[in-house]
């Protein structure tokens, strides 16, 4: 049966972002042109989403992150990307003291990055989130020092939803939350392949895709749409005052 008071929710929040219901996100074709309650509706999802079909997302989460005050920049190879982010953060200053520090997760892909070359001649300190399976308290101090210290953290995500720009990152070992939380700035990096195209489809992954069931939930899922921002004083939109005040999202599209 078609649920439809999310349907009347939906309507709700496009009709206050002034969107027309008949109108995709912008302006784009509908990716899955299917019936939710197609027998091979599961097959679609479960598999990788063609060539074509990544470009629209990632033409929609572009869009998307551009409303929310993401900086979203696509980049052909890692090397490339790992360029980026040493030029950006030359020129990106601590918002305290004069000294740069850097945490970034214990990751396949941050780790192709090699961003320890790209610092070597740097005066920047790079701190990894690597620690025995069953970390000491000793551990658990250095790296909460560590963490504090830094005002970039760089993060993977497991899946970047286009529709609403949301990063999805499940916390693991060497892979903690609050590398995309207590730093000032937020460098995420992901690789094209892990764009999908609504909160529908993640959660149909995760229930029935059989290398995400595999996986299973972790203990936290956390869901990232822009940097920090409230508007709790007089009205005034104020970035960071619970969070990064800036998100920068690199996709891989190589």
């Amino acid at each position: 049966m078609e649920n439809t008071n999310q349907n009347e929710f939906i309507l709700n929040i496009k009709a206050a972002l002034r969107k027309s219901p008949a109108m995709d996100s912008a302006g784009s074709t509908k990716i899955f042109t299917r019936n939710d309650k197609d027998k091979d509706a599961q097959n679609i999802l479960v598999t990788p989403n063609p060539i074509k079909d990544r470009k629209t997302l990632l033409e929609l989460l572009v869009y998307q992150a551009n409303l929310l005050n993401i900086n979203i920049f696509p980049k052909a190879t890692t090397r490339m990307a790992a360029k980026a982010i040493k030029k950006l953060i030359q020129q990106k200053s601590p918002e305290w003291g004069e000294k740069k520090s850097i945490i970034k997760w214990k990751h396949p892909l941050i780790d192709a990055l090699k961003l320890e070359e790209q610092f070597e001649n740097d005066d920047v300190t790079l701190y990894t989130t690597e620690s025995e399976c069953i970390p000491s308290d000793n551990d658990r101090e250095i790296h909460r020092a560590n963490l504090i210290e830094s005002y970039v953290g760089i993060t993977s995500a497991d899946f970047c939803v286009a529709e609403s720009a949301t990063l999805i990152l499940r916390t693991r070992p060497n892979q903690p939350r609050a590398v995309s939380l207590v730093p000032s700035i937020h460098i995420a990096v992901i690789n094209v392949e892990q764009i999908l195209e609504n909160l529908k489809e993640l959660y149909f992954r995760l229930i029935h895709d059989p290398k995400e069931k595999q996986l299973g939930l972790t203990n936290c899922m956390t869901f990232i749409s822009g940097p920090s921002k409230t508007g709790d004083i007089e009205l005034v939109m104020v970035h960071g005052a619970h969070g990064p005040r800036e998100l920068i999202l690199y996709v891989i599209t190589g």
